[in-house]
C-alpha cells in the first residue's frame, strides 16, 4: 500500500470519501502497515496536516499502544490552545488537541487529564477539554463531563452537551441516559444562551430521550421549531474531528 499517497487521497476527498477511506486504513491488516504509517509521519514530511492524519489512524488502530512514539513527533509534549487571541497563547497538554487522538490513548489517562483541566485551566482550555471528553470514547468520561455541563461559561456547556451527544453516537447512549448528565442536560433546556438550549435538546434527542423534550417545550415560537425538528429525526451531524469521525 501507497501509504503516504492514501493519506494525502484523504485529506483531499470529499467528506464521505475521506471518511470511508480513513476507515479502510485503521481496519486494514495489511502486514507492516502500522510502521509504514509511522515512517511517513517520521520522515521529514512538509505536510503537517499528512503528520497528523497518519498520528490519528495510528491511535485508531491501537488505542493501548505506546504513545511515546507518536508523542515525540509533537515536541514538547504540549501545543497552544485554539485561543482567539493570538497574541495571548495558552499552553494545553497535548490531549486536548483532539485531531490527534492523544486523548483516546489509554496509556495517557486522558479522562483524568481533561477533569483536570476543567478545574484548572482557563476557558478557551476547558472548551478543548469538553470536546476531547467526547472524543475519548469512554463512558468514564461522563463524571467529568457533568463538571463541564455545570461550567460558568456557556460555550463550555455547548461543548460538554455536544460531548455526550458524541459519546452516545459512540456506544455510550444507554450509560449516557443512566448517568448525572441526563439530568444536567434537561437542565440546559433553560440556559440563558440559545446555543446551549438547542445543544442540550439535540443530545437529549440523539440518546432517545424525546418523552422528555416533550415535557420541556420553549416559549420561544424559534425554538418550538428546533424542537419538533429534533423529534421528528432530523438532528444535524456534528462536525467532523478528523475525516474518519464516525461519532457525529
Amino acid at each position: 500500500m501507497d501509504v503516504r499517497g492514501s493519506l494525502k487521497e484523504v485529506l483531499r476527498s470529499p467528506e464521505q470519501r475521506a471518511a470511508a477511506l480513513a476507515t479502510e486504513l485503521v481496519r486494514t491488516e495489511e502486514a507492516g502497515i502500522d510502521d509504514a504509517i509511522l515512517a511517513v509521519a517520521t520522515c521529514g514530511t512538509r505536510s503537517g496536516a499528512v503528520v497528523t492524519l497518519a498520528i490519528r489512524i495510528l491511535v485508531e488502530r491501537d488505542r493501548d499502544r505506546d504513545p511515546d512514539p507518536l508523542l515525540a513527533l509533537v515536541p514538547g509534549g504540549q501545543v497552544e490552545a485554539a485561543d482567539r487571541r493570538p497574541s495571548r497563547p495558552v499552553k494545553a497538554p497535548i490531549v486536548t488537541r483532539c485531531r490527534f487522538g492523544f486523548g483516546r490513548l489509554r496509556r495517557l489517562d486522558p479522562v483524568g487529564q481533561y477533569e483536570r483541566v476543567l478545574d484548572h485551566y482557563p476557558t478557551v482550555v476547558r472548551m478543548d477539554a469538553a470536546a476531547g471528553l467526547g472524543d475519548s470514547g469512554e463512558t468514564s468520561a461522563l463524571d467529568p463531563l457533568a463538571k463541564a455541563l455545570k461550567d460558568r461559561f456557556p460555550a463550555v456547556r455547548t461543548l460538554g452537551a455536544n460531548a455526550v451527544r458524541r459519546l452516545g453516537n459512540s456506544g455510550a447512549r444507554e450509560a449516557a441516559r443512566e448517568h448525572l448528565v441526563r439530568e444536567l442536560l434537561i437542565d440546559l433546556l433553560q440556559d440563558t444562551l440559545r446555543e446551549t438550549r438547542i445543544a442540550a435538546a439535540r443530545a437529549l434527542g440523539s440518546l432517545g430521550e424525546f418523552a422528555v423534550l416533550e415535557e420541556h417545550l420553549p416559549k420561544s415560537a424559534r425554538d418550538q421549531r428546533e424542537w419538533a425538528r429534533i423529534m421528528r429525526g432530523e438532528i444535524p451531524p456534528l462536525k467532523r474531528i478528523w475525516p474518519g469521525d464516525l461519532t457525529i
